[in-house]
């Protein structure tokens, strides 16, 4: 409707769609030059980020200076892709834009400024409608499952990922959102619905259910265990076995032969 240029792309950021498929002889020539390319992507992904970080739909300038919008289609919270539009050309953008090649590394200025004069002004107003008007078509892709996410492979893929880096001290929050690319709120509302709990908490009882394994069925001493489930204090891991079990760790391994002698 728009005839503004609109893609899709899924929740690890590879385009699905696009509309019109071309993108303008502006844009071609600018990614023809690999710097060049590699900024462009990289401008498209700080708008994902900045969705992802907000839930909202972002307006930003790319870093040639052309307007665009990125919007986050979300599933329960959880994004499960983004429509982008843009290459747009603002009210009162043209002259710094030329000033850019100008003083740029670009091997046909000329060219490039050609193909920017080509470009109509598109009013500020436009813009920021066309930004809802994508929300809507964020709406319309998550009520059609145009997008299909599967929650619970996502809390698998976390599960699996937390249990092969349980001796990792770092593991927490902020490292679990930098792997999966997720924001806080999001890796919150995965976790209470498939775990029933907060990610630490989750993380937290994981180690204690590993140490407490390892008490049961092994001779290390408790600094070594602590170092097994990621828990740099061996006091602070007795404490946690202690209120989970009421027991110390040694009573747990000294009960466990006992059971052993009973068997045998």
């Amino acid at each position: 409707m728009t005839g503004i240029k609109s893609v899709l792309y899924d929740a690890d950021m590879n385009c699905i769609f696009g509309h019109p498929y071309s993108m303008c002889d502006f844009c071609r020539t600018v990614r023809k030059d690999r710097e060049n390319y590699d900024k462009c992507i990289k401008c498209d992904r700080t708008g994902f980020e900045r969705c992802r970080a907000t839930g909202e739909t972002v307006i930003y300038k790319c870093h040639m200076g052309l307007t665009e919008a990125a919007t986050p289609i979300l599933d329960n919270g959880v994004i499960i892709g983004y429509f982008l539009f843009g290459q747009l050309l603002s009210e009162n953008s043209r002259d710094s834009i030329k000033e850019k090649i100008e003083n740029g590394n670009f091997s046909d200025k000329d060219l490039l400024i050609s193909y920017l004069d080509a470009i109509p002004v598109t009013d500020d107003k436009v813009i920021h409608a066309s930004a809802r008007l994508i929300s809507m078509c964020a709406s319309y892709v998550h009520l059609k499952n145009i997008l299909n996410l599967e929650q619970e492979n996502i809390s698998v893929h976390i599960g699996k990922y937390i249990a092969e880096s349980i001796s990792d001290p770092k593991l927490s929050i902020s490292s679990l959102c930098s792997y999966f690319s997720f924001s806080r709120g999001t890796l919150y509302n995965i976790s209470k619905k498939s775990f029933g709990m907060g990610i630490t908490e989750y993380i937290r009882k994981l180690r204690i259910k590993k140490a407490i394994e390892l008490i049961e069925n092994g001779k290390d001493p408790i600094y070594k265990i602590s170092e097994k489930v990621g828990i740099s204090d061996p006091n602070y891991l007795t404490k946690l076995i202690k209120e989970e079990t009421g027991e110390t760790p040694k009573r747990l391994q000294m009960k466990k032969r006992s059971y052993a002698k009973k068997d045998r």
